[in-house]
């Protein structure tokens, strides 16, 4: 399970990469910004460099990392892909989801059987 709930985040190149981790800001700090000289961008890579250092929390940095990248809007929100989802399942028909069962198999009728237990003999031994 990853530490952190994933935010999404666009470099200015559209390059999209999910950020779970403290690595995973890291590396994405690194990456094209619109405008690297923000105090927000300054503020949150100062705070990562202390994470790293052990002398803040890694949420903290986290936290710091996801306000800068919405100031800049570099963060793509997750509930537009929900939406997407929930639009293509209301698409397909009622019919498709779940049809009928039919008995017959390639022109072959199925032969179904019940199942019956077994009796269990009294000598029957389990190890």
């Amino acid at each position: 399970m990853p530490p952190f709930k994933a935010v999404i985040f666009c470099t200015t190149r559209d390059y999209k990469i999910p950020v779970t981790t403290l690595y995973d800001v890291e590396r994405a700090m690194g990456m094209s910004w619109p405008n690297k000289s923000a105090d927000s961008y300054r503020n949150a890579a100062c705070i990562l460099e202390q994470a790293k250092l052990g002398w803040c929390s890694p949420r903290a940095a986290f936290d710091a990392f996801v306000m800068a990248a919405r100031e800049q809007g570099r963060i793509v929100d997750c509930r537009r892909l929900r939406e997407r989802v929930a639009q293509e399942l209301a698409s397909i028909e009622p019919e498709a989801i779940r049809p009928e069962r039919t008995t017959q198999l390639f022109g072959h009728q199925i032969r179904r059987r019940a199942r019956v237990a077994a009796p269990v003999s009294a000598r029957a031994r389990f190890y």
